[in-house]
C-alpha cells in the first residue's frame, strides 16, 4: 500500500511540475472591437522568456491549441499565445464564413490584434523582446507568410504547417528585412495543396536571399528536408517535406520526433538583432552554380532575352488556387542592381513593367556590358505585380548576368540619382533617348514639362529641360 501511495505522490509531484503557471482567456479592444486570447505560462517559465504567437486554421478556435505548444512551453519555459481568429469570408474550402485570418499581407485589423496582445503580454511578463516568434497551421500558416511582410520588426522568426499564401492571399517582397523561415507539409495534403509547393519555396527563397541549391537530407519514411542556406546579408528558409501526412497541424515525423520543437528549435537560432541586410528585398540568383532557372520559372540565354521573369496573372482557373511565380513590389524607392560581364561594347536593354493595374514601365534603360548596375525604381501607385525583363540587342551576344537584386534604395539615393547629372549639350539635344524618367526616378514614356533625365544612345545620362 506504500509503494501505491508512494507511486501516486510522485505522479502527481510530476503532474504538478509541469501545470500551468497562467492558462487563461485574455479579453482586449483592438481597433474597437473586443477580441481575445489563450495565454499559456508554464510554471517553470524562464526570465526573460521567449515568446511563441501561434495561429489556429480557419474554422478554429484558440481552445483548439492546434500545433501542441503548450507541450513546447512546459518543456522549454516559453511564454505561448494563442489568439483567436474573427468571422472573415473563405469562399474557397469552406463555402462561406468561418473564424479565420485575413492573411493579405498589408496592415489590418487582423495585423494590429497581434500586435496588441504581444505588447500586452510584454507589459505583464517578463519576455525577451528579441525572442519572439509567429507560427500557424493552415490559414494560420498563411497569417504567419502574411506577418513577414507586415511584422518583421517584431518576430524575429516564423513557420507554417499546412499553409501558405493562396488565392487573394499573395506575396509582398517588401517587408522590412529578410527574415527565417521554416515550412512543414505533408506529401498527401490534397487540401492546401502540396503539389504547389514548389512555386512557394521558390517565392520565398528569392525574398530571403537564400541559396537556391538546397542541402537535402532524406529519411525514408518519415521525411525530406530541402535547407536552401543563408548567404551574405540573407537568412536560410528550411522545407519538411512529411511522408504520409495530410492536411494537419502536428507531425511526429520530424527529427525532434514532434513538429512544434523543430520549429522551437529553429526559433531558437535567431534573435530580432541577428545580422541581416535590411535592405534586400529580392534576389534570386540564378546564376549559382548547379541551379536549372528554367525549371523555375526563369526564361535565360533564349533569343533576345538574357533574362525574363514574370508572366500574365494566372488566376486559379487550373486549380492552382492562383499560386504562380512572380515579382511583387510595395510603394516605396527601390534599385534594380546587377553585373555582366562580355564582348565591350555590347549593350543591355533593362525594363520593369507592372502586370496589374496600370500595366506602367517602372524601368526602361540600357547599360553597357562590364558595367555594375544600379537603377533606380519608385513605385508609388500600390502594391502590384511585375515582369522583369534582360536583354542583348543580338541573339549572338555573349552576356553573362550575375547578383541580380533589387534593394531598398533611401531618399539620398535617389535624389543623387538625378543631381549627379549634368544637363544635355544643345548639339546633342535631338539625339534618340534610350530612356526617359522623371527627377523622382520614375520612368516614363516621353519627354514632361520641366526636368527629365535622359539616357543617351551613347550610354550617358543627362539632365535635359523641357519648357
Amino acid at each position: 500500500m506504500m509503494k501505491i501511495k508512494s507511486l501516486i505522490l510522485m505522479l502527481l509531484c510530476a503532474t504538478c511540475a509541469f501545470a500551468a503557471k497562467v492558462d487563461k482567456n485574455v479579453n482586449i479592444t483592438v481597433d474597437g472591437v473586443s477580441r481575445s486570447y489563450i495565454l499559456y505560462v508554464p510554471n517553470n517559465v524562464k526570465e526573460n522568456a521567449p515568446l511563441i504567437v501561434v495561429l489556429h486554421g480557419a474554422n478554429g478556435h484558440s481552445t483548439d491549441r492546434q500545433l501542441r505548444f503548450t507541450q513546447v512551453a512546459d518543456q522549454e519555459g516559453c511564454i505561448v499565445l494563442f489568439p483567436q481568429g474573427r468571422v472573415i469570408a473563405f469562399p474557397i474550402g469552406f463555402g462561406g464564413s468561418t473564424t479565420g485570418w485575413e492573411a493579405s499581407g498589408e496592415v489590418n485589423t487582423d495585423v494590429n490584434f497581434i500586435r496588441a496582445i504581444v505588447a500586452q503580454t510584454e507589459e505583464d511578463y517578463s519576455v525577451d523582446k528579441n525572442r519572439i516568434y509567429c507560427c500557424g497551421f493552415s490559414n494560420g500558416g498563411m497569417m504567419s507568410y502574411a506577418l513577414t511582410n507586415t511584422c518583421s520588426d517584431l518576430f524575429a522568426a516564423f513557420a507554417s504547417i499546412s499553409g501558405y499564401p493562396l488565392n487573394e492571399f499573395h506575396f509582398r517582397h517588401t517587408g522590412e528585412r529578410p527574415v527565417p523561415f521554416l515550412h512543414i507539409h505533408g506529401k498527401s495534403d490534397n487540401f492546401v495543396l502540396y503539389s504547389l509547393m514548389p512555386v512557394i519555396v521558390d517565392e520565398m527563397v528569392a525574398r530571403v536571399g537564400a541559396n537556391p541549391v538546397p542541402v537535402k537530407t532524406t529519411v525514408t519514411g518519415k521525411y525530406d528536408k530541402s535547407v536552401y542556406e543563408a548567404t551574405e546579408g540573407s537568412f536560410p528558409y528550411t522545407y519538411y517535406e512529411i511522408d504520409g501526412m495530410g492536411h494537419s497541424d502536428w507531425t511526429g515525423n520530424t527529427p525532434e520526433g514532434h513538429s512544434a520543437m523543430t520549429m522551437y528549435n529553429f526559433f531558437m537560432q535567431y534573435t530580432l538583432d541577428t545580422p541581416c541586410n535590411k535592405t534586400l528585398k529580392w534576389m534570386p540568383r540564378v546564376d549559382q552554380e548547379d541551379y536549372k532557372p528554367k525549371s523555375h520559372g526563369w526564361t535565360v540565354n533564349t533569343g533576345n532575352y538574357l533574362y525574363w521573369f514574370g508572366k500574365e496573372q494566372d488566376t486559379g482557373v487550373n486549380g492552382n488556387h492562383n499560386v504562380y511565380r512572380s515579382l511583387q513590389l510595395d510603394n516605396g524607392n527601390y534599385k534594380l542592381c546587377f553585373k555582366s560581364t562580355g564582348e565591350a561594347g555590347k549593350r543591355i536593354p533593362v525594363q520593369i513593367k507592372k502586370l496589374t493595374g496600370s500595366k506602367e514601365d517602372v524601368l526602361v534603360d540600357t547599360v553597357n556590358v562590364g558595367e555594375e548596375v544600379s537603377l533606380p525604381i519608385r513605385i508609388t501607385d500600390g502594391w502590384g505585380e511585375y515582369t522583369i525583363r534582360i536583354k542583348r540587342e543580338s541573339t549572338t551576344d555573349v552576356i553573362n548576368i550575375s547578383d541580380l537584386a533589387i534593394y531598398t534604395a533611401t531618399d539620398e539615393e535617389m535624389e543623387a540619382f538625378a543631381t549627379k547629372i549634368s544637363e544635355v549639350e544643345e548639339s546633342t539635344r535631338h539625339q534618340p533617348f534610350t530612356a526617359i524618367y522623371t527627377t523622382s526616378g520614375v520612368a516614363v514614356k516621353e519627354l514632361q514639362k520641366g526636368i527629365n533625365i535622359v539616357k543617351m544612345s551613347n550610354g550617358e545620362t543627362k539632365k535635359l529641360v523641357k519648357n
